[in-house]
């Protein structure tokens, strides 16, 4: 083979390479930025889910509190903060709702699907 053969053969080969670690960095990047947004937002800090993202502003701005069970939320966790749901009349966070309709068990969607009826809207 020719030398000028060799160079362009050694010339394209580091134009592929260069190509692949392009696309490789490009990826990586978009998956970075899907990851994280700063505009995301999340649950205020102090609050048990403080610094975790949520779904929307509206049940991480102040609304009404969780009334929880008479003995108190039971899963230790959410009992007093927000009151995302109401259900036959009581406020309850996103914990004591799944227990009190009892889909501990249901994947995440599912929950999220049977607890959208239920949801307090802005007006309350």
């Amino acid at each position: 083979m020719s030398r000028f053969l060799q160079i362009r053969l050694r010339a394209l080969i580091a134009a592929v390479r260069l190509a692949t670690l392009e696309m490789k960095l490009g990826m990586l990047a978009r998956a970075l930025e899907k990851r994280y947004r700063a505009d995301q937002p999340r649950a205020p800090k102090g609050t048990p889910e403080g610094g975790q993202w949520v779904t929307d502003r509206l049940h991480v701005a102040a609304g009404s509190r969780c009334d929880g069970f008479s003995g108190g939320c039971q899963l230790g966790g959410t009992f007093g903060t927000t009151g995302m749901y109401t259900i036959f009349g009581k406020n309850l966070c996103r914990d004591c709702a799944i227990k009190f309709l009892g889909i501990q068990g249901l994947p995440h969607g599912e929950q999220e699907e049977t607890l959208r009826p239920f949801e307090q809207t802005q007006s309350r």
